[in-house]
C-alpha cells in the first residue's frame, strides 16, 4: 500500500489572556476513488471537521471581537457610573448640608415659636391688666370732666374778671402816663398864658418868650395825642419811590441838633419804595432817643447798607445802650426808661416798619437800631 503524505491543519484559537494554536492532521488522497470506502468516509469526515472548524474558529473570533466590545462598553459603564456615583456623593453631601441647615433653622424656628408664646401670653395678660386699667381711667376721666366743667367756668369767670381788672389797669397807667406827660407841657401853657394875660405891658422879648413857650407846649401835646391816635389805629401807607438819604436829611432837619452833638452819613444814595413821611417819623423818633442816650453830647451814624433782600438804615449811637435785661421790652407799648415821654414811639416806630414789609430790631455793643427795608 503507497503511503500518502500528512498535511496539518493550522488553527489558531484566540482566549481571553492568550492563544492557542493547534495543528490538525489531514491526508491528501491522489485518487478518492481509489481508497477504500473507510478512507473515503474519513477524508470527507476530515473535510468537514475541518470546514466545521474554520466556522468555529470565525465564530471565535466574532466573539472575541463582541467581548471586547463588551468590555470596552462595560468599563465605560463603569467609568460613567463612577461619575455618577461621585456626583450623587457630591449632591448627598449638598442635600446633608441643606437638610443641616433646615434643622437648624426648624430649631431656631420652634424656639422663636416658644418665645412667640410667651411673648402672646405676656401681651394676652397686659392687655387684661389694660382693660381693667382703661375701666379705672374712663371711669376717673368721667369724674375729672365733671371738675374740668366746672373749673372751665370758673377760670372763665375769673379771667373776665382779670381781663376787666387788666383792662382798667392798662387805661389806668395809661391816663396816669398821658396825665403826666401832658401835665408839663399844660403848666407852662397855663403859665405863660397868665402871665401875657396879667401884664399886658411886657415888652415885645418877653412876649415872644413866653408865646414860644405856648407853641412849644402846644407842639407837645399835639405830638402826644398824634402818638395815642397812630398806636390806636394804623393809617394806610402813600408808597412813592423816594430817594433814602432825602428822608434822613429831612429828619435831621426836623430835630433840633445840639453843636455837641455829631451826625455822619455814610452810604451810596438809593432809591426806595415808602411812605416818607411815616419813615421820616421813624426816623425822628429814633435820632431823639440816641440824643437822649448820648446826653446829648457825642456821636451818632447814621449808615446805609444794601444786601441780596433789603435796604438796611442803621442807626449807631455812642451811648451805653438799653440796660440789660430791658432790651426785650423796649418795643412794648408804654414802656420807656426816661422820666417822660408816652412809651409809644418806638412801639409806633416798629408798627409802622412792620407795615413796610420790613423789620426793626435792637443790637447793643454799639447800641445800634436798625432798620430793614425790602428792596422790591
Amino acid at each position: 500500500m503507497k503511503t500518502l503524505p500528512i498535511f496539518y491543519y493550522v488553527h489558531k484559537i484566540h482566549t481571553d489572556h492568550n492563544s492557542k494554536i493547534l495543528l490538525i492532521p489531514f491526508m491528501v488522497l491522489d485518487n478518492p476513488s481509489e481508497k477504500d470506502p473507510v478512507m473515503r468516509d474519513l477524508s470527507e469526515i476530515t473535510v468537514t471537521a475541518l470546514k466545521d472548524l474554520e466556522l468555529a474558529r470565525q465564530e471565535l473570533q466574532e466573539n472575541d471581537l463582541h467581548m471586547k466590545e463588551m468590555n470596552k462598553l462595560a468599563n465605560e459603564r463603569v467609568d460613567e457610573m463612577s461619575r455618577v456615583n461621585q456626583q450623587l456623593q457630591t449632591k448627598i453631601s449638598f442635600v446633608e448640608n441643606i437638610a443641616t441647615g433646615i434643622r437648624e433653622k426648624n430649631d431656631k424656628l420652634e424656639s422663636d415659636i416658644k418665645l412667640v408664646k410667651n411673648e402672646k401670653n405676656r401681651y394676652l395678660q397686659l392687655n387684661d391688666k389694660l382693660k381693667t386699667d382703661l375701666g379705672k381711667v374712663i371711669r376717673k376721666e368721667k369724674e375729672l370732666s365733671v371738675k374740668q366743667i366746672f373749673l372751665e367756668r370758673k377760670i372763665e369767670s375769673q379771667t373776665d374778671d382779670l381781663k376787666r381788672t387788666e383792662k382798667i389797669s392798662i387805661i389806668g397807667q395809661f391816663t396816669a402816663r398821658l396825665s403826666h406827660d401832658m401835665r408839663n407841657p399844660l403848666s407852662r401853657l397855663k403859665m405863660s398864658h397868665e402871665i401875657l394875660c396879667n401884664n399886658p405891658n411886657l415888652n415885645v422879648l418877653e412876649k415872644i418868650k413866653h408865646q414860644k413857650r405856648i407853641d412849644a407846649s402846644i407842639s407837645t401835646l399835639v405830638r402826644i395825642i398824634e402818638d395815642v391816635l397812630e398806636f390806636v389805629r394804623i393809617s394806610d401807607l402813600h408808597m412813592n419811590e423816594t430817594l433814602l438819604d432825602d428822608v434822613i436829611s429831612s429828619s435831621i432837619e426836623g430835630l433840633d441838633v445840639p453843636s455837641s452833638v455829631t451826625l455822619e452819613k455814610m452810604g451810596e444814595p438809593i432809591h426806595v419804595l415808602c411812605d416818607s413821611k411815616k419813615l421820616e417819623a421813624v426816623f425822628i423818633n429814633i435820632l431823639t432817643n440816641a440824643m437822649d442816650a448820648i446826653e446829648k453830647k457825642g456821636t451818632i451814624r447814621i449808615k446805609t447798607v444794601v444786601t441780596s433782600k433789603n435796604i438796611v438804615i442803621q442807626f449807631v449811637d455812642s451811648g451805653l445802650g438799653v440796660p440789660p435785661g430791658d432790651e426785650s421790652k423796649i418795643f412794648d407799648p408804654m414802656f420807656t426808661t426816661k422820666s417822660y415821654g408816652s412809651g409809644l414811639g418806638l412801639t409806633i416806630s416798629k408798627m409802622i416798619i412792620e407795615q413796610h414789609g420790613g423789620k426793626l430790631v435792637y443790637g447793643s455793643s454799639p447800641s445800634t437800631f436798625s432798620v430793614f427795608l425790602p428792596k422790591t
